[in-house]
């Protein structure tokens, strides 16, 4: 920018065209117009001084960037390919080392974490093999626009012998393994590149709609010597809310107070834009009912709100449960819960930055492009202005004789449905979920894997839009594994709240490892292990399909007991504390001393072993698969 500066200082450059080259810098029409109107005013501020240089190898050149950038952890496993790196971060023990000893357990911290702090958020695994090993929890970060910034390093197999150990395969980059799951990929073999693409995955990945970004980086470009320049992270990080056209908005508000039947669909970029409190306080000015992603990676609202229909939309109900005339997605997914109404096909707004997620399978009759935060709070002034709050009144009032009863004739008819299961002699989902309701602190963060509705019943848990209120952050991708890693990060964002990890005994043992991590990083997380002996959300979908397996009751794969995992030694023999509970009058004590234990700044686990609900749930059935025959001392390979 210096240089241009100098150029158009001096008559080498006219006015648009020094507004051209500062676009093409990076910079928005609304920066580059402002530096242009500063110069011409003789106001520019100094500049800023010059970037350090850095002269040292390759990875302390990285690892100097990273600090810069503002990242306090290192989510890591290790591995022998990065020693460069890791040597660096002897000296700078500011950069706090997070170990998990699976890369998807990894992955999971690092996406709680930023889901949590809504931070950029550092990783490294080890090599190819680490690379591919992360997948399944990569495409859960990928599927919520988690801001991940991933790196690894690499074996160049450019050089030399391109069929090594834990290097890519021959013919292929590690850049490719994983990119479908990445917002950009790419390998770095030069170290005076490191810092330069480092900070662009950080810009990258950080750019609403976020995303994981993936680095790869050689051996050589580690280990080499070399000189850098290291940038303040305000230089290449900047916040990126632009707001809506007015007309745009304007137009939103005056189908918001003609509509006779609207619905809000409320997603994930919400809460990411810090908006849950302000967009929860548009639909009750306005008397919207509210309908949420079926997996959504945030949960802020209460099943007792009195407009909250809860995950499903459509069928044979009446409004508010179907028959909308107008359909409002605020920073939301259309897939996995989108409303589907009967009927006429009603009349639909789209809201976000993300257009991606806008007009994917369905006709918009407006999209108003923006920051969802800023957008709700122009939404909330255009209502206001197009309105007096006499006639606002009337509107919310006529919409809420509706919404109001029906609303609470779910509610109440769900809590009776679900005292008749209180007090069995199995614990029953739901009373686990009640007494959890009771027991668990004012703002506990709950990171949540288990299938709602299916085996963790969250029901009654009384979320809400603000910090000081319950929240609930999970994954939206559906692949197994996340949750004890993500538990782990979440606590380290949120140190001050009670985080306890909600989590089926299948999805445990993806990430059976993360217990070690816990104890090892002294992350007091309360973790419930729903223990019902099953994969049940698959079980249900066999019942569903209603063929071989529901005629016969028998489910391949699906029974996970003979032998019984014991949940409570796997924690303990990882430096975690716990205890089972089999018995429904023991659920609120136990809780108690969870939370004390958690309170004294201990992990602690609770296995509750809860009945299995749903089609064919008294299957016990698995195929008793054995070898040949019993083996003799004199027995040889052949």
């Amino acid at each position: 920018m210096r240089d241009l500066l100098h150029d158009y200082f001096d008559g080498r450059l006219t006015r648009r065209t020094f507004f051209s080259r500062l676009m093409a810098t990076g910079l928005t029409a609304a920066a580059a117009k402002s530096v242009v109107e500063a110069a011409d005013f003789g106001t520019m501020p100094e500049a800023p001084p010059a970037a350090p240089a850095f002269s040292g190898t390759g990875g302390e050149l990285l690892v100097e960037q990273i600090k810069a950038a503002g990242s306090k952890y290192i989510f890591t496993n290790p591995g022998s390919l990065e020693v460069a790196f890791f040597d660096a971060l002897v000296d700078r023990p500011e950069l706090e080392v997070v170990v998990g000893l699976h890369e998807g357990i990894v992955i999971g911290m690092a996406d709680a974490y930023h889901k949590v702090s809504r931070q950029p958020t550092f990783v490294n695994v080890h090599a190819a093999v680490g690379t591919a090993q992360m997948a399944g929890q990569l495409y859960n970060a990928h599927f919520d626009g988690s801001g991940l910034i991933v790196t690894a390093g690499m074996s160049d197999n450019t050089i030399g012998s391109d069929d090594m150990v834990l290097a890519p395969r021959p013919g292929f980059s590690q850049s490719e393994i994983n990119r479908q799951f990445t917002k950009i990929a790419w390998d770095v073999r030069t170290g005076s590149s490191t810092a330069l693409a480092i900070r662009r995955a950080y810009k990258l990945a950080a750019t609403p709609p976020g995303g994981p970004v993936y680095v790869a980086f050689s051996t050589r470009a580690l280990t080499e010597q070399v000189k850098g320049d290291v940038l303040p992270k305000e230089a290449f990080l900047f916040e990126a809310r632009p707001r809506a056209a007015a007309d745009q908005v304007q137009r939103a508000a005056r189908l918001l107070v003609e509509a006779k039947r609207p619905v809000a669909l409320l997603g994930d970029e919400v809460f990411k834009a810090d908006a849950t409190a302000a967009a929860v306080a548009l639909c009750e000015m306005l008397g919207l009912p509210i309908v949420t992603p079926n997996l959504p990676g945030f949960n802020y609202l209460s099943a007792a709100h009195p407009q909250y229909l809860g995950t499903r939309f459509g069928g044979d109900r009446p409004y508010p449960y179907s028959g909308a005339d107008l359909i409002i997605q605020i920073g939301s997914r259309e897939s996995g819960g989108a409303p589907d109404s009967s009927g006429d096909a009603p009349r639909y707004i789209a809201v976000g930055l993300d257009t991606n997620m806008m007009g994917r399978t369905r006709g918009l009759d407006l999209a108003v492009v923006g920051d969802v935060k800023s957008t709700v709070a122009d939404l909330t002034a255009a209502v206001n202005a197009l309105v007096t709050r006499d006639r606002l009144t009337r509107i919310r009032d006529e919409r809420m004789a509706v919404i109001r009863p029906a609303v609470a004739a779910a509610n109440a008819e769900r809590l009776a449905q679900a005292r008749k299961t209180f007090n069995q002699p199995v614990i029953h989902p739901d009373q686990l979920g009640y007494e959890m309701e009771q027991c668990l602190e004012k703002n506990a963060l709950l990171v949540t894997e288990n299938a709602p509705g299916l085996q963790g019943k969250h029901d009654f848990l009384s979320y809400g839009p603000r910090p000081d209120q319950k929240q609930n952050i999970g994954h939206g991708g559906g692949s197994l594994g996340w949750g004890v890693g993500a538990s782990v990060g979440a606590k380290l964002a949120a140190p001050d709240r009670q985080v306890v990890l909600s989590i089926g005994d299948g999805s445990v043992m993806y990430s059976g490892g993360g217990f070690w991590s816990m104890a090892r990083h002294q992350t007091a997380v309360l973790t419930i292990v729903w223990n019902n002996h099953n994969y049940q959300t698959v079980r249900n979908g066999a019942y569903r399909y209603n063929k071989r397996m529901t005629e016969t009751g028998k489910y391949p794969g699906l029974y996970l007991g003979d032998p019984d995992i014991d949940f409570v030694k796997l924690a303990e023999s990882q430096g975690v504390q716990g205890e089972r509970v089999t018995s429904a009058s023991d659920i609120a004590t136990a809780l108690k001393k969870g939370t004390a234990a958690t309170r004294a700044g201990n992990p602690y686990l609770l296995e509750f072993v809860v009945s299995r609900t749903g089609g064919g749930a008294e299957s016990t059935w698995y195929q008793k698969v054995r070898p040949g025959g019993a083996r003799t001392a004199t027995s040889t390979l052949m």
